[in-house]
């Protein structure tokens, strides 16, 4: 495989250098240590949200992200594709679950973490998993969300503050009339035509894509991207609203953010008077260049349920944040993921216009719920031969992270659990109607041992208040999809994960626990 087509040169950030640290467990000296207000952890959804309420309350924040900033460029050639895939597809690893073959380590967008009875894929890079999801912003119904969060979250008030105001935020819309009319797009109409077919609600969801850029990749005069179903490696076109590129950079504008790339936190250390936080800057090799500190006063863990999940952990084993739950972990599940393929004779429709733009909303006759998303792999060779399509439906949170001997993250996932099992009986049943209602055609629900949508491990209310303060820790808050217990009521998450950390940091500031 070839070597990346990009640049190597870390970009290092404008705040003034710290010293190395000598060991977790022992405080440096704040003199030298460089200081914080506020640092958040992660750069996606939560953590740009949490950025931007900051400053617009006029709190300074210093957003530390593992992953290298991806600026789209005219020449459209930021992210490698499904056909080539480089480097750049994989966080440091040279191989994994989504590619054939092997590439080069690099601190690319997708990371794939193997756990016991499941596979989880995580987005790195600033914007987190906004780069590399489907950009699907979803509100699961009044009971899905309750059966998900049973009283820890009031429907109504998501519903009607929240949910609007995260949609706003992101800016995200269904695909436009003109757009699915079009050429590239044939294998979304297919899609639709069969889940109508089959009985089978067919919805345009509101998706997080400029379609104006769409229209110019229809048109010839941007990059070919999106309309060749790339996705989830990035975006060249710069069709994708990316989080990078809407709200945090309206956070950034202010002037009161400031956002470090290839800066990996390894340890956090409770102090007297906050944080003491331990980062690591890499190269694009993963190489670490320099460790230093960095004091806060206040910590907010928005770096997904696996990675935060990963720095509490260590935390509590090395005793450097003892008050921190033995339950931490728990709480945990897949989103209620299973990946569908479509084939048969014709063979489906080749032209794969993305990222996920219809949606088939079933409910079984267990009453659970299954959204079915056309999921194009932007990959020619499969997606000339089947339509690949994501389930998400919901199970409960059963899972739970551990630690590993290294100190890394492992899931554990059963999949014979009897709530597993009865999400799993009703992607079957839709399964079973499509094949039903449409001739010719054969679809197989082929694993549900792969999610990108792992949920759970600091669950809210039972570990945080409802601020997503952790209990018995002050001034360290969570505001990720840590928070959600396993599954969002049959919808992909990440609609609900910005309004959940929206609700979070608000509430937090509103409280005085957060600023100044």
């Amino acid at each position: 495989m070839p070597t990346p087509a990009i640049s190597r040169r870390t970009f290092l950030s404008a705040a003034a250098a710290s010293a190395v640290a000598a060991a977790v467990a022992a405080p440096t000296s704040a003199a030298a240590a460089e200081d914080a207000d506020v640092v958040v952890v992660g750069s996606g959804y939560a953590g740009s949200v949490a950025a931007l309420r900051l400053s617009q309350a006029g709190v300074s924040s210093l957003v530390l992200e593992r992953g290298r900033r991806w600026e789209i460029t005219g020449s459209g050639d930021t992210f490698c594709t499904g056909d080539q895939p480089d480097g750049r597809a994989l966080w440091l690893s040279s191989s994994s679950p989504v590619l054939e073959g092997t590439v080069p380590r690099y601190t690319g967008v997708l990371q794939a973490v193997a756990g016991a009875g499941i596979v989880c894929l995580a987005g790195a890079g600033v914007g987190g998993g906004s780069l590399v999801n489907n950009a699907v912003m979803m509100q699961p119904e009044e009971a899905d969300f309750r059966r998900a969060f049973g009283e820890r979250l009031p429907y109504a008030d998501m519903a009607g503050t929240w949910y609007p105001r995260a949609r706003a935020l992101i800016g995200a819309s269904p695909i436009p009339d003109d757009v699915l009319a079009s050429a590239a797009y044939a294998n979304a109409r297919q899609t639709e035509s069969e889940l109508t077919a089959a009985g089978i609600e067919a919805v345009r969801p509101d998706i997080a894509v400029d379609w104006s850029v769409v229209r110019q990749e229809i048109a010839g005069t941007a990059p070919s991207s999106l309309i060749d179903g790339q996705c989830i490696f990035g975006v060249n076109s710069g069709a994708k609203l990316s989080v990078d590129r809407t709200i945090l950079a309206q956070a950034e504008r202010t002037g009161r953010t400031t956002v470090r790339e290839l800066s990996s936190v390894a340890a956090l250390h409770k102090t007297a008077t906050g944080f003491q936080i331990t980062v690591q800057e890499l190269d694009t090799s993963g190489a670490t260049v320099r460790e230093y500190i960095v004091n806060a006063r206040k910590v907010i863990l928005a770096a997904g349920s696996l990675n935060t999940t990963r720095l509490l952990l260590r935390a509590r084993s090395e005793g450097t944040i003892p008050q921190l739950s033995s339950a931490i972990g728990t709480g945990w599940g897949t989103g209620g993921d299973g990946m569908v393929l479509f084939g048969g004779l014709p063979n489906p429709q080749p032209a794969v216009g993305g990222p996920a733009h219809i949606v088939g909303r079933y409910r079984a006759a267990s009453g659970l719920p299954v959204s079915l998303l056309n999921f194009p792999l932007g990959v020619s060779l499969v997606d000339a031969v089947v339509r690949e399509s994501l389930a998400v439906g919901h199970v409960p949170p059963v899972g739970r992270l551990i630690r590993s001997f290294s100190g890394g993250i492992v899931p554990v996932w059963n999949q014979l659990d009897p709530g597993v099992l009865a999400a799993r009986q009703a992607m079957y049943e839709m399964v079973d109607r499509i094949d039903a209602a449409v001739p010719d055609r054969s679809a197989w629900l082929t694993t549900q041992l792969m999610t990108s949508h792992s949920l759970g491990g600091v669950v809210l209310s039972d570990l945080t208040d409802h601020a997503g303060q952790v209990k018995g820790v002050s001034g360290l808050f969570v505001m990720d999809s840590s928070l959600i217990p396993g599954s969002t009521g049959g919808v992909p998450p990440a609609l609900t994960i910005t309004a959940l950390a929206d609700r979070c940091v608000t509430t937090a500031l509103e409280q005085g626990v957060l600023g100044r």
